[in-house]
């Protein structure tokens, strides 16, 4: 192996190590704080439609989920509360009403690991970037995330681990923004959930 193959391989494994913080901060943030996540999929963006890539694959729990927008709704299916109003006049003594709660579910990351699958990842890539000597951002990545999901069910609380894996490919719409500060310089091409 040469130097150079070797400087290659260490700015690859420094820049997916940076790129795996900054995804878990900000992904695990909007599943915290209630936002919706389906804009981190390459399903919906414009450079890998016009190069026919495939929908994101997306499993939860052994559930395919055909859609980000879906998994979303899953979401904050997860966040809404059944509340009991005792002061209710319907014909029944009380009514359940269901509610959207942030903070109603809350993911605690305990621990990740991200490899680098492809160090040039080209599918759908602008022809300026594909011209230039990989530098880095055409990093295709498996991250693995570790952790507990909790519960708020008012007075219960119930406590899982969860596991999350993701193949995360370039966002060719940030990359190709010069000196764009964006934090989704990488988006889900697959994504599998399971909570145990």
């Amino acid at each position: 192996m040469s130097v150079s193959d070797l400087e290659n391989r260490l700015n690859n494994v420094r820049l997916s190590a940076e790129a795996a913080e900054t995804f878990v901060e900000w992904y695990y943030r909007c599943l915290n704080e209630g936002k919706p996540v389906a804009g981190a999929y390459t399903t919906n963006n414009r450079a890998y439609k016009a190069a026919n890539h495939p929908p994101s694959d997306i499993c939860i729990n052994g559930l395919v989920v055909a859609t980000p927008e879906e998994w979303d709704k899953m979401l904050e299916g997860q966040r809404s509360i059944k509340t009991i109003d005792p002061t209710s006049t319907h014909a029944h003594p009380t009514t359940i009403s269901t509610v959207s709660h942030r903070g109603a579910v809350r993911y605690d990351v305990e621990a990740y690991d991200v490899h680098v699958i492809n160090p040039d990842f080209r599918i759908g890539a602008p022809a300026e970037l594909l011209a230039k000597p990989n530098q880095g951002p055409r990093l295709m990545m498996l991250l693995t995330v570790a952790g507990k999901v909790v519960f708020n069910g008012g007075a219960e609380q119930k406590k899982q681990h969860f596991s999350d894996v993701f193949t995360l490919v370039p966002n060719w719409d940030v990359i190709a923004r010069h000196g764009s500060k964006a934090t989704r310089r990488y988006l889900i091409s697959s994504h599998t959930y399971r909570a145990y």
